[in-house]
């Protein structure tokens, strides 16, 4: 750095010294207009994206990156040791491997820590487990055990298991830097903290501007989604980066507005529902969501239709049959209650 500061101040004076020689304010601007903008010019070491194809590598901070797509990838880099933090789809997983071998040449992958007990690449995660890579990933209860047999090789099934696994949380050490991976629900869920960096990865537990997967069946509710988005608050402060994932970077503010407006989506469409109101016509007025889907939100994996889809049969499930009667028919019913009720008590 001392060495670097003299050189710069001494270019600085020699160039003064050549200005002296020189006639008009015009050439001097133009000196410094071109030296501005070298010095804007990145240096070769300086990755801020690299793209393959439709893999593309972001740089958050130093040592941070992650590949923005339908499932968000993590990559930390500490000396020469990458962690990889969840993988991509399959298709995608062998360019992804060929563009973070371009961030250090001489990294290796030592870990992989999967935020989630279902892998998007399965044989790219045998692969690297054959080449000693460490696959990391929260405990199955039995309950999920047996819900796991069910998912087939896409999850953690039969004798491919993790290398390590935990309960509640696990701080794991490298070189001077931290990984923390807590866990974030009874589903198999966690979340990635990097606290050097201030940096956290959510998986799939929330997703940025766009709809969420539900299927309150297995368990996917929305009740359990902004349950899990309250418990990634009390990790985060103003400062934090927040890798979701689905979507672009987020920060605290965004995941209160989201905890917000799901609020809100929720209790229109039960009053909407209690007016008797089918799919049919709430998938036809989207009055409800339409602030949401004019900013991109129906654009993901989940479109509006199936997340309206999955909401309304999720609070249908919880509130009972819809009563389709009009309006009209609902007070002379109550009115009919009422009548009879006078009567027996008379």
């Amino acid at each position: 750095m001392y060495r670097k500061t003299i050189t710069i101040a001494l270019l600085l004076f020699l160039s003064l010294n050549s200005f002296a020689q020189q006639d008009g304010v015009k050439e001097k601007e133009e000196y410094y207009a071109k030296k501005k903008k070298m010095m804007e010019i990145p240096s070769p070491t300086s990755i801020n994206q690299i793209e393959d194809g439709d893999s593309r590598l972001i740089n958050i901070l130093p040592g941070v990156y992650y590949f923005e797509g339908n499932y968000n990838m993590g990559v930390y880099l500490v000396e020469d040791d990458l962690t990889l933090i969840d993988t991509q789809e399959e298709e995608k997983m062998s360019r992804n491997l060929n563009i973070i071998e371009r961030i250090n040449k001489k990294a290796s992958v030592k870990y992989l820590i999967s935020t989630s007990n279902e892998l998007k690449a399965l044989k790219t995660t045998k692969d690297l487990k054959t080449d000693g890579v460490i696959l990391i990933s929260k405990r199955l209860t039995e309950e999920n055990q047996l819900k796991q047999k069910q998912v087939g090789e896409s999850g953690f099934s039969g004798s491919f298991k993790p290398d390590f696994s935990f309960t509640e949380q696990l701080n794991l050490n490298i070189e001077t830097k931290t990984i923390e991976i807590a866990s974030i629900n009874n589903e198999g869920n966690s979340i990635v903290y990097l606290p050097n960096e201030n940096v956290l990865f959510t998986g799939a537990v929330y997703t940025h501007k766009k709809y969420p997967y539900l299927d309150y069946k297995n368990g996917v509710t929305i009740e359990s989604i902004l349950r899990d988005i309250s418990k990634i608050t009390d990790f985060v402060d103003e400062n934090t980066i927040i890798v979701p994932g689905k979507g672009t970077l987020a920060n605290i503010l965004d995941l209160i507005n989201y905890q917000k407006v799901m609020t809100n989506i929720i209790k229109q469409l039960v009053i909407m529902i209690k007016n008797g109101n089918t799919l049919e016509t709430v998938l036809a007025k989207k009055s409800i969501i339409n602030n949401l889907d004019s900013r991109g939100f129906g654009d993901g994996s989940v479109t509006t239709e199936m997340f309206l889809t999955s909401l309304y049969e999720e609070l249908t499930y919880q509130l009972g049959p819809v009563d389709t009667r009009s309006p009209e028919e609902r007070a002379m019913e109550r009115l009919k209650e009422m009548q009879k009720n006078k009567e027996n008590k008379n």
